[in-house]
């Protein structure tokens, strides 16, 4: 399995053709960025990286606007740059389900969603493109976005039964949510088209004074709460034995990208380069079965 990185912060403070010389020369095999152009293709390809994860195309949230208009806008807008990321060599796409509207429900969403998704994924397969799910579930207080939970997973997967449309299988979502990692992946590991090596650490005493709700009086931590925060591998309760050895029961073929969300790993390159570094080496242990 190659090991790769979600585009953090660093890369736009050094430039991206600095920040894949630095992945490169400290082992990383592959990196995801927001757009694939011939720009970055070469970066890469000159730097001996694969080609993570690509975002989908903007506007994603056409996928779930009311407006039958800008739905078709929107997946117009898609296809066109969709057909550009595939001749340049992309396979796995990146997105979020998320509504225009963060208050719309996410019953509202997916009714939306039925008609639009269908239409993507053909899209897609017309391209040999896969769509990787993003588990988040958008910002408090609504959290609107559709595939971070079982329920909604299944009720898309009914829907939009591709064989091109999966998930991004990121264990810190699912634990963030209470929701049994090792049991999510048990299900849903088929569906798995990219993974992100980011974990989750829970604070006991402010789970006590808060439960699952975000604090009442402000945040702690940067992409956190005051009773969880986001972690490089190993510095969370994931086992990531247990992941990387499911995943070779399932012969996943991907990439595992560090997604660096961690406050202790954030207020400088230098930290970021420190925090990515050792999510690798701790993902480098367990990685050779796969």
């Amino acid at each position: 399995m190659d090991i790769g990185i979600r585009t953090p912060p660093a890369a736009g403070q050094m430039g991206f053709a600095a920040f894949a010389e630095w992945a490169a020369g400290v082992g990383f095999g592959a990196i995801d960025v927001g757009k694939l152009d011939a720009e970055n293709k070469k970066i890469l390809d000159d730097n001996g990286l694969k080609v993570g994860t690509v975002d989908l195309p903007q506007p994603w949230n056409a996928l779930l606007d009311a407006d039958e208009a800008k739905q078709a806008a929107g997946l117009d807008t898609m296809r066109r740059e969709l057909e550009a990321a595939a001749a340049l060599g992309a396979k796995v796409m990146f997105a979020v389900l998320l509504p225009p509207d963060q208050t719309q429900s996410r019953a509202k969403s997916f009714d939306i969603l039925k008609g639009t998704l269908p239409r993507l994924t053909a899209i897609m397969e017309s391209l040999d493109l896969h769509l990787a799910l993003e588990g988040w579930p958008g910002g408090g207080p609504h959290y609107p976005a559709l595939g971070c939970t079982p329920e909604t997973l299944r009720a898309i997967f009914a829907a939009a039964p591709s064989a091109n449309l999966g998930i991004c299988f990121d264990p810190s979502h699912v634990v963030r949510l209470g929701i049994d990692y090792k049991r999510f992946l048990a299900e849903f590991g088929p569906r798995i088209k990219h993974c992100h090596g980011k974990d989750t650490e829970f604070n006991e005493e402010e789970r006590y004074l808060c439960g699952n709700l975000d604090s009442s009086f402000g945040g702690k931590y940067v992409c956190g709460d005051r009773a969880w925060r986001y972690t490089i591998p190993g510095e969370g309760v994931v086992c990531w034995q247990h992941v990387m050895n499911r995943l070779s029961d399932l012969k996943y073929g991907g990439i595992m990208s560090v997604e660096l969300e961690d406050h202790h790993y954030w207020q400088s390159i230098e930290l970021q380069q420190l925090g990515m570094t050792r999510a690798l080496a701790h993902l480098k242990q367990y990685a050779g079965r796969v």
